[in-house]
């Protein structure tokens, strides 16, 4: 009995080890599937990281000073390689005194065009060769894509978070991502490194873009 018994459960066992790792439909046993979605979570965050790095220059760090002498801090966005900034127009409005740095230093600049129904203010820094990236396309966009802000931060370095479109049209992309009101004008990248835009937070810190077709319409190019 005892010779029966132990016959059966190695032969069981060898049962198991051999069928474990055949992809049968219902085998509960063989896990590819959580391999697979490891895998692609481990993609999915390299291309982040490599995006991020690429696209680190082109956030500008603001620091405006209002009318009431309180010093304001956000991001802007270099958008052409001659020096463009596009930054939200309630983050520099008139009567203020602006401070530009970008490529780690102080950078002269002048208004070129300020609009408050569109919410957008164009800067045109001093110089030239300025670091930018490839502008995304509006026809591409879909619910889920996933975005990333890369900001500048007062004390110098930048700052990244992550989320997806939760919904858009063509004049706004509302976001799942939630930030501090530093990120006010934080550019905004597809996982390539595209430029989706620039952020604007409400009270919430729940952040919406003003998207890059619309500061392009509204720079003139």
């Amino acid at each position: 009995m005892v010779g029966l018994a132990a016959g059966f459960l190695g032969g069981l066992s060898a049962f198991y080890y051999f069928f474990g790792k055949i992809n049968i439909p219902g085998n509960n046993l063989n896990p590819p599937a959580i391999t697979e979605r490891k895998e692609i979570t481990i993609q999915e965050n390299k291309a982040l990281k490599d995006a991020a790095a690429k696209v680190g220059g082109i956030a500008a760090s603001i620091k405006i000073t209002n009318s009431k002498g309180v010093a304001i801090y956000g991001s802007g966005l270099i958008f052409t390689s001659d020096g463009m900034v596009a930054l939200p127009y309630s983050l520099f409005p008139p009567q203020s005194e602006g401070q530009i740095t970008a490529a780690g230093k102080v950078t002269a600049f002048k208004v070129l065009k300020r609009d408050k129904a569109q919410n957008l203010v164009i800067l045109k820094l001093e110089g030239a060769n300025w670091p930018t990236a490839s502008f995304y396309q509006f026809e591409n966009l879909k619910l889920g894509e996933r975005i990333f802000l890369e900001g500048a931060k007062a004390g110098g370095g930048n700052f990244v978070n992550e989320g997806v479109v939760r919904d858009f049209d063509s004049n706004s992309i509302n976001t799942t991502i939630i930030e501090k009101v530093e990120a006010q004008g934080a550019p905004a990248f597809d996982i390539e490194g595209n430029i989706l835009g620039i952020a604007l937070l409400d009270k919430t810190g729940q952040a919406s873009l003003i998207p890059i077709w619309a500061i392009k319409s509204f720079a003139g190019l």
